[in-house]
């Protein structure tokens, strides 16, 4: 499966973590899933339409894993579009649907060291370009946001100024079915990713970057 990183960071406009709510729509609030874990399966509502389908099942359990007691990651933002023409020439499908979810180092300092925040995009795509390389009905791509983590300070002299990874999924097909079956895939595929990972933090991989 292709996973690429795109070197452009986005700087239109800075986020915050956590943060309060969004400015196109003030309903949608933050919500830490490490505390409220029950709220994943209730909360998304861009995944509630579609809870019939089995990626759904899937991103819940991504979310789940990422905000659970054996992570060392979490989670701050998630994002579900449904199908729609494919206009990605390099896929020979004619839909396509995509997906986002946001991710950083549940010890908050980590994601303001620039060695640590491109170690983990690296790591992910590593592991994930590994798995299925068959399979090319699917893509992931990964960036990074700026964001102001708020428990280190809220000013650039501060120390509370960093990054946050974002992975956005795609998932291709010939109709509705094939690209949320592709979904599927396309999240588990993540999720082995983030599990490995997960594994090489606990290992102290990140930590020897500093030694």
């Amino acid at each position: 499966m292709d996973v690429f990183i795109s070197k452009k960071i986005d700087n239109s406009a800075l986020r915050s973590h956590p943060w309060t709510n969004m400015v196109s729509d003030e309903s949608s609030v933050y919500m830490d899933f490490k505390r409220q874990p029950k709220l994943i399966r209730s909360a998304l509502e861009d995944l509630l339409p579609f809870n019939t389908w089995d990626f759904v099942e899937q991103f819940y359990s991504l979310i789940e894993w990422v905000n659970g007691s054996s992570s060392l990651l979490e989670s701050n933002d998630c994002v579900f579009n449904a199908v729609e023409d494919n206009r990605d020439q390099q896929y020979p499908y004619a839909k396509k649907c995509s997906a986002r979810l946001m991710i950083l180092f549940r010890d908050i300092p980590e994601n303001c060291q620039a060695k640590s925040i491109n170690w983990l995009m690296n790591n992910i795509q590593s592991m994930a370009s590994s798995m299925k390389p068959s399979f090319n009905a699917g893509a992931i791509g990964l960036s990074q946001s700026p964001t102001c983590y708020l428990a280190l300070g809220d000013k650039p002299d501060t120390g509370g100024m960093g990054h946050q990874v974002t992975l956005n999924f795609f998932a291709y097909g010939n109709n509705e079915q094939d690209c949320y079956e592709s979904m599927k895939d396309v999240l588990k595929i993540a999720q082995h990713a983030l599990l490995r990972v997960n594994m090489r933090i606990k290992n102290g991989d990140v930590d020897a970057l500093y030694r």
